[in-house]
Formats: C-alpha cells, structure tokens, sequence
C-alpha cells in the first residue's frame, strides 16, 4: 500500500501529537455537551442579593 504525502503527514501529527500528550492534533470529533440554560434559582440568588445590598446601602446613608 502506498502512502500518499497528506496521509504521511497526517500520520506524522498524530503520533506526534500522542506522544506530546496533545489531544487537539486528533481528528475525534468533540463530545463536550453543549451549554445549557442554567435555571431559575441561581439568577434570582444573585438579585436577592443584589438587591439586599442596594437596600442596605440605602438605609446606610439616609
């Protein structure tokens, strides 16, 4: 079997890319889930608290 120069070189980035230990150089296609929205409840901690300290504030210097 013949190898052709692109393969040969893609042959090449691969094993050195397992041998520096770097996944990027792999043609594996990404298995990282995708964003989700985040939920309600930690957006409305945030702006109880927000709000706590623009009461706080308020009453700090009235």
């Amino acid at each position: 079997m013949r190898t052709t120069i692109g393969s040969a070189r893609q042959l090449h980035l691969d094993r050195a890319a397992r041998t520096a230990g770097e996944a990027f150089a792999f043609d594996e296609p990404d298995t990282t889930p995708a964003a989700k929205s985040g939920s309600l409840g930690p957006s409305l901690l945030w702006l109880s608290i927000a709000a706590f300290a623009v009461l706080g504030l308020g009453y700090a210097f009235n």
